[in-house]
């Protein structure tokens, strides 16, 4: 039986979400199941469409309305699409209903207040051993890393 791992990308630069899926790929080709959760991240449309293609075995789930930004949004319906992001994620952990869990996003959702980073280590926490989960997102937040297997730092060294 593999062993899971928690995997945080985190940083300013681009390549997070493309990471986080080309993992997913891999764990595809080792016959495994993901399911890819996306908290505030409106910029991976390119990305996010051609997963629909990868269907029952790579599935992806956005909670959010299509938004320019959520600088737009209603800040109580923008809490309550959160909300319904993470009670997801978390009753997938709960069920162990996938191999490689992807919280796309989600230290954003720390950033802006919507989530605690205490509520992604409760998350964590709940994993059994043998599920990846892969968080991403801007910013590094001690008590996620330290739960964190692996931490990747994604920076633009030259723009």
């Amino acid at each position: 039986m593999r062993e899971g791992n928690v995997f945080l990308y985190y940083g300013e630069g681009r390549g997070k979400t493309t990471l986080a899926i080309g993992q997913g790929m891999r764990a595809i080709g080792e016959d495994c199941s993901v399911v890819m959760v996306q908290f505030l991240d409106y910029n991976h449309n390119k990305e996010y469409i051609p997963l629909k293609k990868l269907e029952p075995e790579f599935r992806a789930f956005r909670f959010e309305k299509q938004r320019e930004s959520y600088l737009d949004a209603d800040k109580g319906e923008l809490s309550n699409e959160i909300s319904l992001a993470y009670n997801f994620s978390r009753k997938i952990i709960e069920t162990g209903e996938c191999d490689m869990l992807i919280l796309d996003g989600i230290t954003d959702a720390v950033d802006t207040g919507f989530i605690t980073s205490n509520d992604i280590v409760e998350l964590l926490r709940k994993r059994n051993n043998n599920m990846d989960i892969i968080v991403t997102g801007s910013h590094k937040y001690d008590d996620i890393a330290q739960c964190a297997d692996y931490v990747y730092s994604i920076n633009i060294e030259k723009k």
